[in-house]
């Protein structure tokens, strides 16, 4: 373990471990009763449902799980590292019913963190239901790395906000205008936002040459701060003039007057530091590692911080002990 359960929190909250980011939900146990032969037949039937909803594979590989669980009256759990052990059996099962090709895997949404100089994979899981997330099964450290970084004040600081950033981003993007009425055209560029955020991320954290990094991670900004103007109805042909264009600074300023609580000041700072994406292209040379690593990281929040005005997900809104956001300063 990382941090004892009686131990202060690592995020700073000040609550003990097993009170915060160590309170995950397991969904109920192992759930032994539940033999192999009824959870296959239940993952049958979610399929056959599925399926006649006109769902595809991919989709079908994710549903089934919780809708199986649901009949055995398990209506949260977590997916991925941490799964209850009821989870790991559903996973193993449902995967019999796909061939591997079809099979979607992972999570909502892959992010990227850098942990001193080295890139490592920060994600947001598959849940069902409201679970409690432990923060340090995002990250895909060994112990003593976790540990490593618990140690460090300001690094501890920097991953508990990507943390909270890649978890409100992750859920946040499919929940686009939840609860709102927006413009289409906004759920269409927060999802390839999205898309082009997990391509830095996986470029930085699975790539030998990470120059790609840089230039997915800013067309990335750029489509989710087009996307809240484009939610208030903003013209595409507003977006693309030469007013807005691929400078953020003024879709910063563009979204800030339709959005008064963006932290526009903060976002401000993040874009200024940020290589200019045309230009960028023909640079020689790329921005080094650590540079690199903070234009992801900045692209992430960005992202975050605009996907908050427009959806329920909001980890610090919904956690008031909290620490105040550290990073991007």
């Amino acid at each position: 373990m990382v941090t004892l359960r009686n131990a202060p929190c690592p995020c700073g909250s000040g609550a003990r471990f097993k009170h915060c980011c160590g309170s995950l939900d397991d969904g109920g146990g192992d759930q032994a009763e539940i033999t192999d032969a009824d959870l296959l037949n239940a993952l049958k039937r979610a399929d056959d449902a599925h399926r006649a909803e006109g769902l595809e594979p991919s989709a079908r590989d994710l549903l089934n799980i919780g809708k199986a669980l649901q009949g055995f009256g398990i209506h949260a759990v977590l997916m991925g590292r941490g799964a209850p052990p009821i989870a790991r059996r559903a996973q193993r099962l449902n995967a019999m019913l796909f061939v591997p090709r079809e099979r979607q895997s992972g999570g909502m949404h892959l992010g990227a963190y850098l942990f001193r100089d080295m890139f490592c994979q920060l994600y947001a899981p598959i849940a069902f239901g409201s679970c409690a997330i432990d923060f340090w099964q995002l990250i895909d450290l060994t112990d003593f790395q976790k540990s490593w970084l618990a140690e460090m004040p300001e690094e501890l600081a920097r991953f508990t906000d990507q943390a909270a950033d890649i978890l409100d981003f992750g859920y946040g993007w499919q929940e686009f205008g939840h609860s709102r009425h927006i413009d289409a055209r906004a759920k269409n560029l927060i999802w390839r936002a999205h898309t082009q955020l997990e391509a830095a991320a996986a470029t930085a954290t699975t790539a030998y040459d990470y120059r790609g990094t840089v230039q997915s991670a800013l067309l990335g900004t750029e489509l989710a701060l087009k996307a809240g103007p484009a939610a208030h109805g903003v013209s595409d042909q507003e977006l693309r003039s030469r007013a807005i264009g691929h400078n953020l600074a003024s879709a910063t300023a563009r979204l800030a007057a339709l959005e008064p609580e963006l932290d526009a000041a903060r976002i401000e700072r993040v874009v200024a530091a940020f290589p200019e994406l045309v230009a960028s292209r023909y640079d020689t040379p790329p921005p080094d590692r650590v540079a690199t690593g903070h234009i992801l990281m900045g692209a992430q929040y960005v992202a975050s911080e605009v996907t908050r005005q427009f959806s329920d997900r909001d980890c610090r809104r919904d956690n008031p002990s909290a620490q105040r956001r550290i990073y991007p300063g």
